[in-house]
């Protein structure tokens, strides 16, 4: 366990090995005194996956083996993991595998041991006090999934015990600075008396007060708490409110009952994306579903995304630069019962937080410049989050950067590097094979090294790919991660060699970069670094999210130094309302891409005679029903095209029995008629009806001039019938296109946690 430098042929590389490959790094910042230019020291820490600490407070540039002062203070133990405190930045935890813990309350410049009970195999650290500790330890005389026993340190790891026993997961719940929520609040879900409850208590658990028994897992956010509940067949998902003290614990409405688990995408703008898989059998298919702004009601936004059965994660991102991109991979809705549907997979971009999912346009040129023949059904297709994450940064605006390939379908044997500038509408073929890239200096720099072979080179590019440079090294790697800080220079290529062992190549591109960025302040100088750019929809043009803004943003051809810590954003003005600004409201979803939102039954079909579409049967007064949409929320357009519900008077009691009566017929008559059809085909016969004939039949004759008005009322309800029934008759007669972006886990956040 030696530390070794090499020094390459130019002095802005430094070559680091260490005993084993990298098991993980983590940065620690301390503000520097007396400093105007450097606000902070930044410390970068290091593991080995043989248990040994290094550490750097030079970037990277040069490293010092922390194990060999470990040893020196008494612990010779290999250290797991790495912890700073949310509660001060500049704590930070090692843990160690027989029970050794080290603490450090300036990142590493001073240290303190300290011993836990080593069977702990988890670890939270509270947001308020940077002393407190929840531990989660092994119990082999429980029942699994309550498996665990809740261990808490309030000293900082110097002493340690038991509150909790026979639990299955367990969090501080200081998500948010509030008084309402006590500093030391635990939420677990555990076993009381036998039965699985989910609870919460502020004094350890020698009081508590449950939320729901039944309760098998939870999730939090700032706002909500998810609770699934153990049903007869499958799961049920439950939300309440953050501030629980006042929580009214409500189902959350999903348009189908079989649930068998939960992915939570994303909570991080104001509404929540929602994985949910409806097959027992096949977990890997589930549908995306987006809230309402309670949280309460969810809707079908994308059909058959895929999902790793191995850890849980989802293949869908969230675009961090721009409100309301978010890119997906699904399989192809004809080839879900295909042995191999792994080779089915397409990949879908919204630009209206799931409203309308559209394939990706391919680039016209591969990266040598030649013309892609790619037309039709073709289009660009990405590696999901299961093999390489899509990468985006929100101090980049409009910057993304996948690996994946051209054609029918994902193919995982053609791999090449795609680039975008312009938030996901338009891409570029920027380098032959599979990378490990990580774009920086906010899209101004990125830097690429092959993780698929070992190589002696690194590549790097000041144009967004349009041109690249090559920096030769002296030793072969296989990247593993690149890795920097802010809008510092200083770069790690992160790897192994041939003996796996670890390497790290720190790189100084401030002694590479050709100049300064000039001219922020007048991006229209034809001669400045900069420009004016605005985010494009899909088929909005300028509007995004219902509003047009425009960044100010380093020219792709201005090969310079951006020291703009942000690009500029000014916002210009609301834009009027269009289909793509309203989502599929609850009960309905679109059966093509981009087509209308039509009612949902089962098996994913179109209901035909839809009770969200009926007056209610006490009906008084007026009533209101839906065109089939609800605004997206966080929406901000104005005027244009309004698909909110609409409001209409109530027919007399005795006509909205017969239609009832009338429509719950046609049910059983279509039922008996579905039941010989083969349901695997999705196919849905309907038999044809004459309009004319149908309004004289259900229009009475001889009427009194005094009922015109209730005539006029029931042609409103047979018009809508006959609007469904032709939308079906449509539907049929037309073939499919062969990608349909709508038809096209336990619970879990992406990132962290999820439900079987």
């Amino acid at each position: 366990m030696f530390l070794q430098l090499l020094f390459a042929l130019v002095d802005a590389q430094v070559y680091f090995n260490t005993d084993s490959q990298i098991y993980k790094t983590y940065w620690c910042g301390i503000p520097k005194e007396n400093s105007e230019s450097v606000k902070e020291i930044y410390t970068l820490f290091a593991i080995t996956e043989d248990g040994h600490v290094f550490r750097s407070i030079s970037f990277g540039e040069k490293w010092s083996n922390e194990s060999l002062l470990f040893e020196k203070m008494g612990i010779e133990d290999e250290f797991m993991e790495i912890y700073s405190s949310p509660a001060n930045k500049e704590v930070i935890y090692l843990f160690a595998r027989n029970g050794n813990g080290i603490r450090s309350e300036d990142c590493g410049f001073h240290y303190q041991q300290f011993s836990y009970p080593k069977e702990i195999v988890d670890f939270k650290l509270n947001s308020m006090d940077d002393e407190w500790i929840l531990g989660l330890m092994k119990c082999h005389l429980c029942k699994a999934p309550y498996s665990k026993t809740i261990y808490v340190t309030n000293d900082g790891g110097d002493s340690w015990r038991e509150i909790l026993t026979n639990v299955s997961m367990a969090v501080w719940d200081k998500l948010i600075d509030s008084d309402f929520i006590a500093d030391n609040r635990i939420v677990a879900a555990y076993l009381d008396d036998n039965k699985p409850a989910v609870a919460y208590s502020d004094d350890y658990f020698q009081t508590k007060r449950v939320i729901m028994f039944n309760g098998t897992g939870f999730f939090q956010t700032s706002f909500y708490m998810f609770i699934v509940t153990k049903q007869e067949d499958g799961f049920q998902l439950f939300v309440a409110p953050a501030f629980l003290d006042m929580a009214e614990v409500r189902p959350v409405a999903l348009p189908f009952e079989e649930q068998y688990s939960y992915t939570i995408l994303d909570t991080e703008t104001d509404q929540i994306f929602l994985s949910v898989s409806h097959n027992s059998s096949n977990k890997k298919l589930t549908n995306i579903y987006t809230s309402d702004y309670t949280s309460l009601k969810f809707t079908i936004s994308l059909l058959n995304n895929a999902r790793s059965i191995d850890n849980g994660q989802c293949e869908f991102e969230r675009i961090l630069s721009l409100r309301g991109v978010y890119i997906a991979n699904i399989y192809d809705h004809q080839k879900v019962q295909h042995q191999f549907p792994d080779k089915f997979k397409k990949t879908v971009i919204t630009f209206d937080k799931g409203g309308v999912w559209h394939p990706i346009k391919a680039p016209e040129y591969d990266y040598q410049g030649y013309k892609l023949n790619c037309r039709g059904d073709c289009s660009l297709h990405l590696q999901g989050r299961g093999v390489s994450k899509i990468q985006s940064e929100n101090d980049a605006v409009g910057v993304i950067i996948g690996t994946g390939n051209v054609g029918m379908y994902l193919d995982e044997k053609i791999m090449n590097t795609y680039f975008s500038r312009d938030g996901g509408l338009n891409w570029f073929e920027i380098r032959e094979g599979h990378h490990i890239f990580l774009v920086g200096d906010r899209g101004g720099l990125i830097i690429m090294g092959r993780n698929d072979q070992s190589s002696d080179e690194i590549i790097y590019s000041w144009d967004e790919g349009l041109t690249w440079e090559i920096l030769k090294l002296e030793v072969n790697i296989t990247v593993q991660s690149i890795i920097n800080k802010g809008l510092y220079q200083y770069y790690n290529i992160i790897g192994y060699d041939q003996e796996n062992k670890g390497i790290i190549v720190y790189v100084n591109f401030n002694k590479l970069f050709p100049r300064v960025c000039t001219g922020i302040w007048d991006p229209t100088d034809p001669d400045g670094d900069y420009e004016m750019w605005m985010p494009h929809s899909f088929e909005n043009g300028r509007c995004l999210m219902g509003q047009k803004y425009r960044f100010v943003r380093r020219k792709r051809e201005a090969k310079c130094f951006n020291q703009q810590s942000q690009d500029k954003l000014y916002y210009i003005d609301r834009c009027n309302c269009t289909e793509e600004d309203w989502e599929c409201d609850f009960g309905f979803y679109r059966k093509i891409n981009g087509g209308k939102c039509v009612p949902i039954a089962s098996m994913f079909e179109e209901d035909d005679y839809p009770d969200i579409l009926k007056p209610p049967q006490n009906c008084s007064g007026n009533y209101t029903i839906s065109q089939g949409y609800r605004k997206i929320s966080g929406d901000y357009c104005d005027g244009g095209i309004d698909l909110g519900p609409l409001e209409l008077p109530c027919p007399e009691q005795k006509d909205i029995d017969k239609f009832y009566e009338s429509s719950n017929h046609s049910k059983q008559s279509d039922q008996q008629s579905n039941n010989q059809t083969n349901i695997q085909q999705n196919k849905i016969n309907i038999n044809k009806i004459d309009q004319n004939t149908k309004i004289e039949n259900d229009t009475p004759k001889g009427l009194p001039i005094a009922n015109k008005f209730f005539i006029v009322v029931l042609l409103i309800f047979l018009i809508i019938i006959i609007y469904i029934i032709f939308r079906k008759k449509s539907a049929n007669d037309k073939q499919p296109k062969t990608f349909l972006d709508f038809e096209s886990q336990g619970l879990m956040k992406q990132t962290d946690w999820q439900f079987n």
